[in-house]
């Protein structure tokens, strides 16, 4: 049986939001800072700025709302009078 960490199913390296550049995670470790351009990570850990990329959250600012259900059609006019 092969033992696999918890965190080791999370879809491969992270990216930098900074760079763009792959970011191998270490498990137990927290980076604060891009090892390549020295981005700071504190404000995406903390939840102050939302990754690029990432999908909004619902309820946030930006999401778009969900579509309403259509409007009843209108009546129909009263008919014309028949012509001469």
């Amino acid at each position: 049986m092969c033992f696999r960490p918890s965190d080791a199913g999370g879809g491969g390296p992270m990216k930098c939001p900074g760079c763009g550049k792959p970011i191998q995670m270490m498990a137990g470790i927290t980076l604060d800072k891009c090892p390549f351009c020295k981005e700071d990570f504190t404000p995406y850990l903390n939840g102050e700025k939302p990754l690029p990329g990432a999908a909004p959250a619902a309820g946030a600012p930006g999401a778009p709302k969900a579509p309403g259900a259509p409007g009843a059609p209108k009546a129909p006019g009263a008919p014309k009078a028949p012509g001469a």
